[in-house]
């Protein structure tokens, strides 16, 4: 003899509704309000001048690379007869090295003698001549 044991549907509704309440109560009570190592690697974006990382001589046109990807960098020029001060602007995104972007500067001249010098740190930047 075969016994088959029945429940009511009202049973198992209370049996799943308490199922549901103690997994939701688990799933909720092993989240942390604590910033995780994943969620302080979300993409940021951050948009501002930018240290140039190198740079190569092209004679009136100056190719300047720096550490932002795919950060629409835009560059501005300060020419005197000594030196030409790069700044650039771009938006840096995380994560940062994944590439790096570059962009051609015009001179009003070629560069001759003159020292380059990057517009963020006041210094000249790593050449890449090569």
């Amino acid at each position: 003899m075969i016994h088959v044991t029945q429940r009511s549907r009202s049973s198992s509704r209370a049996g799943f509704a308490l199922a549901s309440v103690s997994l939701l109560a688990l799933v909720t009570g092993c989240t942390s309000a604590e910033p995780t190592e994943q969620s302080e690697q979300r993409p940021t974006e951050e948009r501002g001048p930018q240290p140039i990382v190198g740079w190569s001589n092209g004679g009136d046109i100056q190719v300047v690379v720096i550490g932002t990807c795919n950060g629409d960098p835009v560059a501005t020029v300060e020419e005197d007869d000594e030196s030409v001060t790069i700044t650039v602007t771009s938006t840096l995104r995380s994560p940062g090295d994944a590439c790096q972007d570059s962009i051609k500067v015009p001179l009003d001249r070629p560069l001759g003698d003159r020292e380059v010098i990057d517009g963020v740190t006041g210094e000249a930047p790593p050449g890449i001549e090569g």
